[in-house]
């Protein structure tokens, strides 16, 4: 169980994730037009900010003006060995299908 307030006391599984997707490390750059570089963020900074304001150049600067990000992680958590179970059953070539078929049907609506 998720003890973070902004998660309900639940833990999101992104089944999607697996088979393909890849995950960025905090503080990777990005290869695209600018070298964005992945930053990690508290929610209420969102409004704040643009993808652009974290570049190769500017991050280096970001981290000296602010605490570490990872004081602001919540403390680690323990998953019920049941819940990681369930999580290996999703089958992925359903979920693979499931969005497949959104994105058709967003194709077919515009």
């Amino acid at each position: 169980m998720c003890s973070c307030p902004y998660r309900g006391g639940r833990v999101f599984l992104d089944s999607t994730r697996t088979g393909g997707a890849t995950v960025v490390a905090a503080y990777s750059p990005r290869i695209r037009p600018g070298v964005p570089v992945s930053f990690p963020l508290a929610w209420d900074q969102l409004d704040q900010v643009t993808p652009q304001d974290f570049t190769l150049n500017t991050a280096p600067r970001l981290l000296e003006e602010r605490a570490s990000w990872q004081d602001l992680m919540p403390a680690p958590q323990v998953l019920s060995p049941i819940l990681i179970d369930e999580g290996q059953e999703i089958p992925v070539a359903r979920v693979q299908a499931m969005h497949e078929g959104k994105r058709r049907a967003r194709g077919r609506r515009s």
